[in-house]
């Protein structure tokens, strides 16, 4: 407990699946938390009134990541309500899944404006903050293992995350000098909100997806926060530009 105290964190898709485990760990472990959700104020005031039930400061704002002037929005907001933030975790992200030949051009760019566009400037409005302060910083982006490994009618979703995996290296690296560290969590099948038709409706399908992943089973939301919350936190400040995989073992495969 504590790990986080006096921390304050940016984490988009903060409402729902992986991004609300996240926002949580984090307030449990002391941080301040601001987050964003797509338009689902329900799921977004549960978080809400979640988050501050472990004693931190929270709220959040309803944001479409495909739009670009919501990354100004979105750094005014969090700064109003917390101060100056020093987590940043760039997890809002969307999916769907169409085949190479049939995918069109307004499919693609939704895809990528949202899970690396928009990632690309919020990180880069974030470190402006820090660097002016003269403060450092952690940035946390959700990848995939998709982003290394392909998977039927998805290539535009691959795309943008392996782009987000090499968003990491290349900010890493130019970032370091300013003390703000960027790294990955690259999530395997993970139960979320994004393939919650087959986890909720199919159970067997979603036990055999998940069969041949050498711990045994697809992961949880709740999987992947203890990696972002060390990402967040002093225990990692001589770590940037790296990748962890929290898949139950499906990268060794």
């Amino acid at each position: 407990m504590g790990r986080l105290a006096g921390r304050r964190a940016i984490v988009t898709g903060g409402a729902n699946g992986i991004g609300r485990a996240i926002a949580t760990a984090f307030a449990r472990e002391g941080s301040d938390v601001f987050f964003t959700a797509l338009s689902d104020e329900d799921a977004a005031e549960s978080t809400l009134t979640e988050l501050r039930g472990h004693g931190v400061r929270a709220d959040y704002i309803l944001l479409d990541a495909v739009d670009l002037d919501g990354v100004q929005q979105l750094m005014d907001a969090a700064s109003r309500a917390l101060g100056l933030p020093d987590v940043l975790v760039n997890n809002a992200a969307t999916a769907t899944r169409t085949a190479f030949l049939d995918l069109t051009p307004d499919e693609y760019e939704r895809v990528m404006a949202v899970n690396l566009r928009f990632p690309f400037f919020a990180t880069q409005a974030f470190a402006a903050q820090l660097r002016a302060a003269g403060v450092p910083g952690s940035v946390i982006n959700i990848s995939s293992l998709s982003a290394n490994s392909a998977v039927s009618a998805m290539a535009h979703y691959q795309s943008s995350k392996a782009g987000l995996s090499m968003l990491t290296r290349g900010a890493a690296y130019e970032l370091a000098p300013l003390g703000i560290r960027v790294n990955t969590i690259s999530p395997g099948l993970t139960a979320t909100k994004a393939n919650s038709n087959q986890w909720q409706n199919d159970p067997e399908l979603w036990q055999e997806r998940g069969k041949d992943i050498p711990l045994g089973r697809p992961g949880r939301p709740e999987d992947l926060a203890g990696a972002a919350v060390f990402l967040a936190s002093a225990e990692s400040e001589w770590m940037t530009g790296g990748d962890i995989a929290v898949d139950g073992g499906e990268v060794a495969l």
